[in-house]
């Protein structure tokens, strides 16, 4: 895992209860196991032979896994996570998942406010079909709802806008295909997007 994770790296961590999510570093790691420090007030979260639920940016993407915690220590605040050959080796594929997700979100700049449909979705942007003409110039403010009514609210970066790719009626009609990445996203919206892109994955892989 040497090109993906290693000493210091910054990690999101999952607890089975998610009250107790939270963001730190790891302290050492192997083929098979993470050591990571935490808190007084974290640690009570992990239990030996808990799930918990692990991910990090990396360069291509959001890495995402499920280890199992192997010991606690109380003394040190340390806890060893451990996982499998398998989930060393899908590590290595560094996928970015992207899941459909048809919604209707509203984008605003200094002067408008838009309504767009969702296209698609991952940890780190979303494609989505508007009327509006963006720039990739420009920062947006976006606001969406996963499968909660909790609303989720950063910025938003255009990278790519394809004008009237989706339309098969009226000039006046079409729309633009807009691709872009999220910008001061907070780490509890991020995890949710993850944890509902792998739902969504899981669930469509099971059908």
């Amino acid at each position: 895992m040497k090109n993906l994770l290693n000493k210091n790296k910054k990690i999101c961590l999952v607890p089975e209860d998610i009250k107790g999510a939270l963001s730190t570093e790891i302290q050492k790691i192997t083929t098979k196991s993470i050591d990571l420090k935490l808190s007084d007030k974290d640690i009570k979260y992990y239990k030996q032979g808990d799930t918990v639920e692990l991910f990090t940016v990396v360069e291509d993407g959001m890495l995402y896994f499920k280890p199992i915690v192997k010991e606690v220590d109380k003394t040190e605040k340390t806890i060893k996570l451990e996982y499998t050959k398998e989930q060393y080796e899908l590590l290595q594929r560094r996928e970015y998942t992207r899941v459909d997700f048809s919604k209707e979100f509203t984008l605003k700049d200094k002067e408008n406010s838009y309504i767009c449909e969702c296209i698609d979705i991952c940890a780190g942007g979303m494609k989505f079909a508007t009327e509006a003409e963006l720039s990739c110039a420009k920062d947006y403010i976006i606001e969406f709802t996963l499968e909660s009514t909790i609303p989720i609210q950063c910025f938003f970066q255009p990278i790519r806008v394809d004008n009237g790719k989706n339309s098969k009626t009226k000039a006046k009609n079409k729309k633009n295909i807009v691709s872009g990445r999220f910008i001061a996203l907070k780490n509890i919206d991020k995890i949710a997007i993850v944890q509902f892109c792998f739902k969504k994955q899981m669930e469509n892989t099971n059908k």
